[in-house]
C-alpha cells in the first residue's frame, strides 16, 4: 500500500483505504449518520484517531459559527524565508483542523489588510512577519483585535514573537570566508536600523572583530530585501577593494553573484559569495551558493502551534501541559543550522 507523504493531512480516502471500506461509509460513520454495522464503525473510529484524522474546517464552520480560520501576513511573497514558512505553517495549520489564509502586505499596509479582510470573514488569529518600525507594527497589531503571533522579528514588549538567530548565522558565514583567508569582507546588508538588518550586520562585525579585523563603514552596503537594489550596493562593495561579500539573504546573494558576472568577476576566483537560508535558488544559482542554513519552516509550525494556543485560551479551553509554544510562552529565537559549503565560496586571490 503507497504511504502517506510526509506532513500531508489525512483524509478520508486515507481512513478507508487502511479500513477496507468505501469512502462514503467512512464519512457516514464520522458524521454520525446512516446504519454501519457496529464493528465497522468501531474500526473506522479507532482508525481515524490512530492516523489522526482532522474534520473539515471549513464545514466545521457553518455548523460552529467559527472559521477555524488564521490570517498570515508577509511582506514578500516571492522572498525564499516567507515562502517555506508559508509551507510549513500551512500544514501544520491543517493538522491542528485550520485554514490558513495568506495575504501580501505591499508598502506596510498591514492594518488596512487585517480591517478588510476582518470585515468580510471570520478570523480567528493572525500570523504577522513586517519590515515595519516598531511604532507601525503596534498599530497593525492593535487592529487586530486577535489573538497574533510575530514572526521574523522581536518587538520589545511582546512576547508572543518567534524568529531565528540571524546573527549566529551571519557570523558563521563570514567565519568561513575568514578561515578561506579572506581579510577584505564585505556585507551587502538589509534594511540597518531594523531588527533583521541589524542582527545581520552585526554578526558580520562579530566575526570580523574575533579575526582581528576592522569592521570598517566603506564595507558595508546596504540593499535592503530586493534584488533591483544590489547591483549599486555591490559596485561600492567593489569599489572598496573587497574579496568576498557576505549577503544578508539568499535572493540578494543570488543578486550579487548575478551583478558580478555582469562585471566581469569570476565567483569564487575573484570574489566569494557567502549567504544564509539554504533553499532551491542556493542549489540552482551559478555557481550554487555557499549558505548557513536557517530554520524557517520550523518558524513557520512554531508560529501556528502558539498561534492555536492563544486562540484556545481566547475560548477558555486549557492549554496543553507540556505545550512550549503555548500561551505565556515568550520571545522564541530559534538556532540556525550547518554551514553548506557549495561553489562560491573559494580562497581569495594571491
Amino acid at each position: 500500500m503507497a504511504t502517506k507523504r510526509h506532513g500531508a493531512p489525512v483524509t478520508l480516502r486515507d481512513v478507508a483505504r487502511a479500513v477496507g471500506v468505501d469512502v462514503s461509509t467512512v464519512s457516514r460513520v464520522l458524521q454520525n449518520k446512516g446504519r454501519v454495522a457496529d464493528d465497522t464503525r468501531k474500526r473506522i473510529l479507532e482508525t481515524a484517531e490512530r492516523l489522526g484524522y482532522q474534520g473539515n474546517p471549513v464545514a466545521r464552520a457553518l455548523k460552529t459559527a467559527r472559521s477555524s480560520t488564521i490570517l498570515m501576513v508577509v511582506p514578500q511573497i516571492e522572498n525564499p524565508i516567507f515562502a517555506s514558512a508559508i509551507i510549513a505553517a500551512e500544514i501544520e495549520a491543517r493538522r491542528a483542523g485550520y485554514a490558513l489564509l495568506v495575504a501580501y502586505d505591499q508598502g506596510g499596509m498591514g492594518s488596512e489588510i487585517i480591517e478588510d479582510i476582518s470585515r468580510h470573514s471570520m478570523i480567528e488569529g493572525v500570523i504577522i512577519a513586517s519590515f515595519d518600525e516598531d511604532d507601525p507594527l503596534r498599530q497593525t497589531l492593535a487592529s487586530t483585535n486577535r489573538p497574533h503571533v510575530i514572526i521574523n522579528r522581536v518587538l520589545a514588549g511582546d512576547p508572543d514573537c518567534i524568529a531565528m538567530d540571524t546573527r549566529t548565522a551571519a557570523r558563521i558565514g563570514v567565519e568561513h570566508l575568514v578561515r578561506l583567508g579572506h581579510r577584505r569582507i564585505g556585507h551587502l546588508a538589509g534594511r540597518l536600523g531594523r531588527f533583521n538588518g541589524e542582527a545581520r550586520r552585526q554578526g558580520w562585525a562579530d566575526a570580523m572583530a574575533a579575526a582581528g579585523l576592522p569592521p570598517a563603514a566603506e564595507l558595508v552596503a546596504e540593499a535592503g530585501y530586493y534584488p533591483d537594489r544590489v547591483p549599486d550596493a555591490v559596485d561600492r562593495l567593489l569599489a572598496a577593494g573587497v574579496t568576498a561579500i557576505h549577503a544578508a539573504t539568499l535572493l540578494t546573494g543570488a543578486a550579487a553573484i548575478a551583478r558580478l558576472h555582469v562585471r566581469g568577476v569570476r565567483v569564487p576566483d575573484e570574489v566569494s559569495v557567502v549567504t544564509m537560508h539554504d533553499d532551491l535558488l542556493a542549489r540552482v544559482a551559478y555557481p550554487a551558493i555557499t549558505t548557513v542554513e536557517l530554520p524557517t519552516e520550523e518558524m513557520g509550525r512554531a508560529a501556528v502551534r502558539r498561534l492555536v494556543g492563544l486562540v484556545d485560551a481566547a475560548r477558555g479551553r486549557r492549554k496543553a501541559e507540556g505545550d512550549p509554544e503555548g500561551t505565556g510562552g515568550g520571545v522564541l529565537l530559534l538556532p540556525p543550522g550547518q554551514l553548506v559549503e557549495r561553489d562560491s565560496t573559494a580562497a581569495p586571490p594571491a
